[in-house]
This record gives C-alpha cells, structure tokens and sequence, in this order.
C-alpha cells in the first residue's frame, strides 16, 4: 500500500487562461454551505431580520454623519453636501438592486466576491475579494480615529483632559515655501494609541460569537437612532439660513467631487450581504436588509448634513467632531455633551460591523482555497478567529499611523469598483441562457461600456469640449442599447432568479455602473496609485498561491467526491454542472454519474428546501467523505479539507 497526497505538488497546469475565467457553480456554493453547516465547519445561522436591519444601520451610520460631514463640507461641497449624499445614496440605490438579486439567489457569506465567482470567474473573484479589503477593514481604521476625535471631544465637553500622546502623536517636518523663501512647519505623521483600543475592544466582542455580537449592535443602533433624530429635531432650532448663502460654493463639480469622498458612508448596506450565510431566513430578510439599510441611512444623511451647515457656517465647520462643535459653538454645552456622547457610542457601533464583515470575506475565499486555510476555520463559537485577529491587527495598524483623510479615498474606490462588478453580473447571468447564441458577447459589451464610461466621467470632470463628451456620452449609450437588444430578444428565455428580482435590467445595473465609474473618477490619483498597488500585492498572492490551492482545481478532477463543470454557464442544468466522482475515475478525472439523490439535493438546496435537503445532504456527505470501491480503493478527507488516496492490493 502507499499514500500520496494529492494537490500539495506545483501544478503548473493550474496556469492556464481557462483557469482564471472557471466559475463556481452557485448549486456548488449552496452544497458547500450546507455541508459545512453539517459537519460544524460553516457558521451558524441566528440572525433575524430586525438584528439584520440594526446590523446595517449600524456599520453605515457613523464616521460618514459624524465624521465626513465636516471634512467634505469645508473642502468641497458646502452646504450643497446634501446633493454629495443623495448623489451616493442613488449610486448606492442602483447597486443595491443588483446587491439583493444575488444576496437572495446565492445566500452565503462572502459578499460581491462570491457574486462575482459564480458569475464572472475566479480572477475577477479574486480581484474583488482582495479589494474588499479597502472597504471593510479600513472603514474600520478610518471610523476608529474618528472615534479617537470624538472621544476626546466628550471628554472636553465635560471639563476633563485627556493626555495629547493618547489622541495625537504627531511628528513635524519643515519646508521651504519655493516662492516666498520662508520656511513653515507642517505634520509628517499624525499617530493615535486611542484608535487602536477601539479596535482591540470591537475585536474581543466579535470573539464573543455573532449572536452576542448582534445584540450588542441593536443596543448601540437604537442608542444612535435617538441621538441623530435629536440632532435633526432640536438642531433645527438653531438653523441660520444664511448660512446657506452660497448653496454650492465650489459648484455643482464640487458637489460631486464630494459624493465620490462621502461614498463610503453607504458601504453599510452591502456589508449585509457579509452576514448571508448567518441569516436566519435570507431569501426573505437580505433584500429587506440590503433596501432598508439603505433608505435610512440616505434619509438620516441628509438631513443630519442641511441642519448642522445650517447652525453653523460651512467653513466654521470642525473637521473632526462638526455636530457635537456646532453645537458648543452656538452655547449649548449640555447638548454638545449628548451629542458627544452619541457620537462616540455611534462610532463604536460602526467600527464593530466594519471588523464584522471582512473576516467573513476572508472566511470564503480561504474555504475556495484561494487564501491561507488558517482564515477559514471557525471556533466552537463559530467565530472565524484567525481572519477576526488579522482584521484587527491591520486596522489597528492603519487607525494609528494615518488620519481619515488618507483614508476616505481609498475605502470608496475599492467599494465603487466591487459595486460596479456585482451590476455587470447580474446582467452577464441574466444573458446567460443556453438559447443565448452568444453568452461571450455581453462580457465584452460589458467592459466597453466600463471604458466607455470612464472616458465620459473623464471627458466632463476636466472639461473638454462638448464635442468629445457628446460623441463618448454616445458610445456608452449605443452600448447599454445594444445589451437592451439582447435582454428583449432573450425575453423569457433568460437566466431569471427564483428569488427577488432587480428591475429594469439592463438599465438599472448598467446606470449604476455608469455613475460608479463617475465617481471613481472624481477621486485623487493617489487613491488610483493605491489601488494600483494593493491590486499588485494581491495578484502576487494569488498566481502564488491562490490560483494552485483553489478548490476548483480538485473539483473539476472529482477530487473532492465530486465532478464539477468550472466552465459550465450559470443557467446550465444540475447533470451538466456537477456530477458524483468515484475513487475509480478520480485520479484520471473522468466525469462520473450524475445520480438522482445528487440531482434533487442540489436543487433542493438551491431552492431553499432545507428541512427537505437536510435529509438527502446527508447521503451525499457519506459519499463525498468517504467511499470504498469494489476494488478497496478508500476515499476519504482529513481535517484540512484534503484528499487521501489508499491504493488497495
């Protein structure tokens, strides 16, 4: 007898072009998922709909009211900070429709990464997935030194003092002025021991478990509720209207330079999506948990921003703590102790959901193989722990050596990005149908409309001349027609969802992308620079590791018991996607049967028939666990998820 361990080896057939287009089957997904929750492996679904709700609120309204209201109104908007917010909540709207149609049909955790798997393909999964980590994990650095400032405004309110090396360690430089020849100082670094202890706190709370972790949050939600309807209420009170005068200081352009900044104040909504896989019912409760979040938080921005630019003059406003200041400014010291108080319970909440979801996007794709296997264990609390620490050690890190300003920029461009991806795939599984002659052609409609788009959104935020806007604005409108064409031609014939359903597509996901790409455009080209090098890390990491250690390669094999179609369209049948793999064709990855139990199972499972699939899944666990042939070959997984081959005589 011998032993031989199978995948560990350099494959160098994983490096082909079809590897990085293999899509993950969502049956394939679904299966997994319950799977996992059999064997005690996966998470544990226990979130209602109202934790849902609080949930969403709560990692979305924070630094962006809080925080950002301030810092966008001096630099770039002004009283007209208003339009930034419905500017990004209709951006965020458009998404969001995109968001709850696969949130509803692929219910597990992982966000548009896992949107993007089963639609677009591994690299692009990978792609998304990497840079989801621009939004959760820094949103969490940059609310945390937000907290830091308001902490200390609360402590300032009530005529204490807090040590200056707790808040701000600042190193100074000096400079020469080329023009005046005098020299200025001005701070290199800007250090925070207190943002850190926010994240340390948050951490150990969310190792507590998810159910602990919910209730927590619903506390602080209502907390926060009460006290931003008590700054639009009594703030009212104070309002000057010529404060006002002028509406748009730096033009309607400044407005939606600041919509591409305050962006980020929505990622709350789609981090929803992280929890998908703790759902209790979430065919039903994501899309209202996605919807919802998002219209409280559009509704709640805007008037928390035309109140406080209101009380106080725009250029007045602080940059660190502008509502609870607003109102010490305008003598009202008890009042600024509330909303201080508020403040800081509000920005607790939001770094708590902000470090919540991205152990939850490191969680899937180490399960896909594409990341260390380490982040894809869970506790006995199922509590991913080795993602959770991680998570916190890299936003505590940034929270102490970089402010919020260098912050904002680079959390919106890697949200704008995964939005605009989660819209193209809806439409590229929409055309998915086998009466669709050509599938290919709606990915390549698809990428010259995002070309298109971005020589538009250039074209108009520099000014060129009318001509050479009308003639790009008119190429990516010949574009989305011609993906009109394509979805009335298909009609009933396309790839619809069971679930909830987005409207109005193409249109709908094709503006959303349109105004994504606009606002990522608006952005500074160091957030570009950023991006660029955080994209090159992690596309290291994944022709290094990922692409030899997805667990694609054992599937399209049937290595992992099962024969599965990586290139298989999303609208395929079940028999055309997955097969069962016996020990006898396994090493030779020759296709298997597909039986019956594995054919029900898998569309009961994509039909959400759990207490039905529970029954089935467990058959097919025995096979995929283990099996012995006629000839005594064993198949079997250890606890790391790999295969062992034991050859009989």
């Amino acid at each position: 007898m011998g032993w031989r361990r199978m995948g560990c080896a350099w494959d160098r057939s994983a490096y082909s072009l079809s590897s990085l287009k293999r899509r993950k089957p969502r049956e394939l997904v679904l299966l997994e998922e319950k799977k996992d929750e059999k064997e005690g492996e996966g998470l544990v679904r226990c979130v209602s709909v109202v934790e849902l709700i609080a949930y969403g609120v709560g990692s979305t309204i924070g630094a962006g009211v809080f925080v950002t209201t301030g810092v966008v109104a001096r630099q770039s908007a002004g009283p007209g900070i208003v339009i930034s917010f419905l500017t990004a909540g209709f951006a965020s709207l458009l998404s969001a429709f995109c968001y709850a149609e696969f949130a509803a049909s692929i219910p597990v955790s992982g966000s548009a990464y896992t949107f993007a798997y089963a639609s677009l393909g591994e690299l692009m999964a990978w792609f998304i997935g990497w840079n989801l980590t621009l939004e959760y994990a820094i949103s969490a650095s940059a609310i945390a030194r937000g907290w830091a400032g308001y902490l200390v405004n609360f402590v300032g309110a009530v005529n204490g003092t807090m040590p200056q090396w707790m808040y701000n360690i600042s190193v100074v430089n000096t400079a020469v002025n080329e023009t005046t020849g005098q020299s200025y100082e001005y701070v290199a670094l800007s250090m925070s021991p207190l943002a850190v202890l926010i994240v340390i706190v948050c951490t150990i709370i969310l190792l507590m478990g998810v159910q602990n972790t919910a209730r927590t949050n619903l506390i602080f939600t209502i907390i926060n509720m009460v006290i931003i309807l008590f700054v639009v209420g009594y703030g009212a009170t104070y309002v000057d209207t010529a404060n006002w005068d002028p509406f748009l200081p730096m033009g309607f352009s400044g407005a939606l330079k600041g919509a591409g900044t305050v962006f980020f104040s929505f990622v709350g909504f789609d981090t929803v999506t992280t929890l998908a896989e703790e759902v209790k019912k979430p065919q039903r409760d994501l899309p209202l948990g996605i919807i919802g979040t998002l219209s409280i938080a559009t509704v709640l921005y805007m008037a928390v921003s035309l109140i406080v630019t209101g009380m106080i003059h725009y250029t007045d406003l602080s940059t660190t703590a502008p509502l609870s200041d607003a109102f010490l400014m305008r003598g009202n010291q008890w009042a600024g102790i509330v909303i201080a108080f508020g403040s800081v319970s509000t920005l607790s909440s939001t770094t708590l959901c902000a470090l919540l979801g991205q152990p939850r996007i490191y969680y899937k794709m180490a399960r896909d193989g594409l990341l260390f296997r380490i982040l894809g264990h869970v506790n006995k609390k199922h509590v991913p722990v080795a993602g959770t620490i991680f998570t916190a050690i890299c936003a505590g890190t940034l929270a102490f050596f970089l402010d919020i300003d260098s912050l904002t920029d680079m959390i919106s461009i890697g949200t704008l990005l995964a939005f605009s991806v989660v819209c193209a795939g809806v439409v590229i599984v929409r055309h998915s149908s086998p009466e669709n002659p050509r599938p290919w052609l709606t990915p390549v409609i698809l990428l010259c409309f995002f070309l298109a788009s971005v020589a538009t959104s250039a074209f108009i935020i520099y000014s060129l001349p009318i001509y050479a806007i009308a003639m790009a604005g008119a190429v990516t409108f010949a574009l989305m027609i011609w993906l009109v064409v394509i979805t009335v031609k298909l009609g009933k014939n396309q790839c619809l969802p069971s679930t909830f359903r987005a409207p109005l597509v193409p249109f709908i996901p094709c503006l959303g992308i349109f105004v994504n790409v606009y606002l990522t455009v608006t952005l500074e080209p160091g957030a570009w620079y950023r991006l660029l090098a955080w994209t090159a890390v992690g596309m290291l990491i994944y022709f290094l590791y990922g692409i030899r250690n997805s667990r694609l390669n054992e599937y399209s094999q049937g290595l992992l018991g099962l024969q599965v179609n990586v290139h298989a369209s999303p609208d395929s049948s079940t028999a055309e996607k997955m097969s069962m793999a016996t020990p006898s064709n396994m090493e030779s990855g020759k296709k298997g049967e597909t039986t019956p139990l594995l054919q029900r199972a898998v569309e009961k499972a994509a039909a959400e028939e759990a207490e039905a699939f529970e029954k089935e899944v467990d058959s097919i666990a025995g096979e995929m666990i283990g099996s012995t042939d006629s000839k005594g070959t064993f198949t079997y997984r250890d606890a790391s998820r790999r295969l062992y081959f034991e050859e009989g005589e």
